[in-house]
């Protein structure tokens, strides 16, 4: 719980950015007791194509904060994926995973805000920061103050170009994640609870295909390394049947008959990271900081791991003595455990576009012992 001491203004807190960073920041802070104030130029996080799936380590961060439970009666629940190489089962795994679109993720989080978090609709436009206290300006004129603002708002040019901040890319066109729902042409339920499809070679650019369900319907995710200009992305979106017998042909030997019977969405991940002298009185967390390839499943994950670090091991600390100069906000920007999550995060992507697309010797021979171990794997019983 906050001090006697650090109640030194109305607002101790500014998040700008109420996506799934900022919303679960707001929702821990406010638990804890902090005076909150969540800034959004949205009522309620519009639909959008991310994050659909909720990993078992991102479960039990949401179980953490106590949030979990407010948004399992919306949520698919997964509890094993089968996985699946040409056209042949070879692994079972007991799991606990759930599908939900992002923005009922969001929205559900957002109706459940404490008492001590004020929503702000409108759009902060500047950050006038220094170590004894920060104000944020809004795009009509009006300016917010408190000790902290955490920025959550993912890219913005403006906010980065008042902190002296610089967003560094990583990699261009990392990747593109096509989404849809497939259903049975008979209607009833696939014979799956979940299920990952592994392609048999490079040529198509693709890292695996992932069937969950969210509510009633089996959704897909499609992960392949091109861009959303390229023209297999533009047939995709126009023929998804016929293009996904075209690229995973011995699908149907794991799912059966299938049809696409949903608008095809797609997403275009370039990688990043934000470099510069860290900014006395802010903090920026989940893609504000660094993005990740949603191929390797750690976006939430890296999320709710800076939301975790920030509100544990950080917020109390920086409240409990006067200031907020730049050596207390890099305790987070340095914590071990966000370190190691970032990394991680962009380890893996690097890891799957190569081995997805690189043709060198090297690259070739690990997809051959990845292949073989598929192949040729023993296949799990239910």
């Amino acid at each position: 719980m906050p001090s006697n001491d650090s109640l030194d203004s109305c607002t101790q807190i500014i998040i700008v950015g109420a996506g799934l960073a900022g919303t679960a920041a707001a929702a821990v802070l406010g638990q804890q007791g902090w005076r909150v104030i969540l800034v959004d130029p949205r009522p309620r996080c519009p639909p959008v194509f991310k994050a659909e799936k909720i990993e078992p380590d991102q479960a039990q961060l949401f179980r953490k904060f106590g949030l979990l439970e407010h948004l399992l009666p919306q949520a698919g629940r997964v509890r094993e994926v089968q996985s699946y190489y040409n056209g042949r089962l070879f692994g079972i795994t007991p799991i606990e995973q759930y599908g939900m679109y992002y923005s009922d993720m969001v929205n559900a989080l957002r109706a459940r805000l404490p008492v001590s978090v004020e929503f702000k609709l409108g759009r902060a436009v500047q950050i006038a920061n220094c170590a004894e206290g920060q104000r944020v300006r809004m795009a009509g004129g009006e300016e917010l103050a408190c000790r902290l603002v955490v920025v959550a708002c993912g890219p913005s040019a403006e906010i980065q170009a008042s902190l002296g901040l610089r967003r560094v890319l990583i990699q261009k066109n990392q990747s593109v994640t096509i989404g849809f729902t497939i259903s049975r042409p008979d209607g009833l339920p696939f014979p799956f609870n979940a299920l990952t499809y592994h392609p048999t070679s490079c040529a198509e650019g693709i890292a695996y295909l992932a069937l969950f369900p969210i509510g009633q319907t089996m959704r897909a995710n499609l992960f392949a390394f091109r861009t959303t200009a390229d023209p297999w992305v533009r047939q995709f979106i126009s023929e998804p049947g016929r293009m996904l017998k075209r690229c995973l042909p011995k699908l149907y030997r794991a799912i059966g008959e299938y049809r696409v019977v949903s608008k095809v969405e797609t997403a275009r991940t370039d990688l990043y990271r934000t470099e510069g002298d860290s900014p006395p009185g802010v903090v920026l967390i989940g893609d504000a900081f660094q993005n990740s390839c949603p191929s390797t499943g750690m976006g939430v994950s890296r999320v709710l791991t800076d939301v975790d670090v920030m509100c544990s091991d950080c917020v109390p600390l920086w409240f409990a003595t006067p200031g907020m100069g730049s050596d207390k906000m890099m305790k987070f920007f340095d914590h071990p455990r966000k370190r190691a999550t970032d990394a991680k995060a962009l380890q893996n992507a690097l890891y799957q576009r190569r081995a997805s697309t690189d043709r060198s010797l090297r690259w070739r021979i690990h997809r051959l012992r990845l292949h073989l171990s598929m192949q040729f794997g023993r296949p799990a019983s239910g």
